[in-house]
């Protein structure tokens, strides 16, 4: 196949060019590489991964946005067209978004108006897995209860299905622009019959992930434990998430690829499921535990905007066939293991942005 992954030197993004150059697929990477050292560091190393598979030649990184129309077209024509666009460039922080949130809007409304534009007036056999967020859905009303280290709903063990309606009343810019393209993808997929489908990740994770404060939060603490650098908690630290290894977000979205044209328009949802879930605190320890070293921690207030838990419903992909096989034990000891390797990448990283 012919893959465009726009967004593709992000973690996700770069990991799944990676992926699809294994299967000696054409990739083309559009990236705006607003996060400077990481993704120059991850263009470096998709270079000379396809290199060493000896696919140099199927590859190609563009420097451009999905703001920009014209990039998009460059993009998806560089080698004769493309069967299918991963859609995972976006502004991925709340924090900035209600900062900046014309830079939130531009990004991921725009750009996603942008990727569905082209493929309507170009290429409408073109498959798109827009990638999402959890934002999408409504938990801030779910009762929760504090059990040990980790909060939990009461009466519920996984988050919403596909089926429920989808949030109405976003509280900031983020969740706003990830609800307009949700609904953007749905109106092309049924209006222009195009082969389009949507991924609800919950917390995704793994090598080249280079995490901060705001996004990336696994990665981020791996990174900064291993650098002796401040981790900055806000609440009480039992909040808690499902997470998915990237070998697992690789899979799935082969997965979506394959489907995409008998399920257009429809929704699935990605994560680790109640199996991989995790408190901050947890995650902090077992961190800990793969050093053996102390996180330097601190704490701040809650973020308004915080749910206090968010597991996915993954029913829909395990009725596909797929399951996350990447335990959280295991993905983080992968984790851990990168950034050992990568020490210096993250030292020039981290030490040029004073994080």
């Amino acid at each position: 196949m012919k893959v465009l992954v726009t967004g593709g030197l992000g973690a996700i993004g770069v990991n799944y060019a990676r992926h699809r150059l294994a299967q000696k697929d054409d990739v083309v990477v559009l990236d705006n590489q607003a996060r400077g050292g990481s993704s120059r560091l991850n263009s470096e190393w998709l270079m000379r991964q396809a290199e060493e598979l000896g696919v140099s030649a199927r590859l190609a990184i563009i420097v451009g946005s999905v703001v920009d129309a014209g990039d998009i077209r460059s993009a998806a024509t560089t080698f004769g067209g493309v069967d299918l666009i991963v859609h995972a460039a976006a502004q991925s922080s709340v924090d900035r978004s209600m900062i900046n949130p014309q830079l939130d809007f531009s990004s991921n409304v725009v750009g996603t108006f942008n990727v569905l534009e082209w493929v309507r007036q170009e290429s409408p056999d073109t498959r798109v897995i827009f990638l999402a967020s959890n934002k999408v859905y409504d938990v801030t009303e779910w009762p929760t209860e504090l059990v040990r280290t980790r909060y939990r709903w009461v009466g519920r063990r996984v988050g919403p299905s596909e089926d429920r309606p989808f949030h109405t009343d976003a509280k900031e810019p983020y969740g706003a622009s990830k609800i307009c393209g949700l609904y953007y993808c749905r109106a092309y997929a049924a209006l222009y019959g195009l082969p389009i489908v949507v991924c609800v990740p919950s917390g995704m994770y793994g090598p080249r992930q280079f995490g901060q404060t705001e996004q990336g939060w696994l990665g981020w603490f791996v990174i900064a434990t291993y650098l002796r650098k401040t981790i900055m908690i806000h609440g009480d630290g039992f909040q808690v998430r499902d997470m998915c290894h990237v070998k697992d977000v690789c899979d799935a979205l082969d997965l979506l690829a394959e489907v995409a044209p008998k399920y257009p328009g429809q929704v699935f949802n990605l994560g680790g499921g109640p199996a991989n879930s995790v408190s901050l605190i947890e995650a902090i320890r077992m961190i800990e535990a793969c050093f053996g070293i102390e996180s330097v921690v601190v704490r701040d207030a809650w973020r308004a905007q915080d749910n206090k838990v968010y597991i996915s419903n993954i029913s829909r992909m395990v009725g596909l066939g797929w399951y996350p096989k990447v335990s959280l034990e295991a993905g983080i000891e992968d984790l851990c293991r990168w950034v050992k390797s990568a020490g210096s990448e993250l030292r020039l990283v981290y030490e040029s942005q004073g994080s």
